[in-house]
């Protein structure tokens, strides 16, 4: 009966150390789970870029609007955004464009 035990309890131990590296799945933690379309420039205060991440699996870009601090996903297929990233338009340079690590 001991070696039983023995055996049970060494092969969990074994079979522990197989499992502690597998990655658990937890879930998709993005800031964003719709993305806007449109997005209008003048009333933008500045625009956030969220590189991938351990938590979410895509860069995200989030505007967030002058009067009211309100923050919106938008694509970044967008013409606006691409123009703000590039920064070669010099009627939106005064946006800031801040990317997060």
């Amino acid at each position: 009966m001991d070696s039983k035990c023995v055996v049970i309890i060494c092969s969990l131990l074994l079979s522990a150390t197989l499992i502690q590296g597998f990655a658990i799945p937890r879930g998709n933690r993005c800031l964003c789970k719709n993305v806007s379309t449109r997005i209008n420039v003048m009333a933008l205060a500045k625009l956030d870029i969220y590189n991938r991440s351990s938590a979410c699996e895509n860069t995200e870009y989030i505007a967030t609007l002058k009067d009211s601090n309100i923050t919106k996903c938008v694509s970044p297929e967008l013409r606006e955004v691409k123009a703000l990233i590039n920064g070669k338009n010099r009627h939106l340079r005064h946006i800031p464009v801040i990317r997060h690590q």
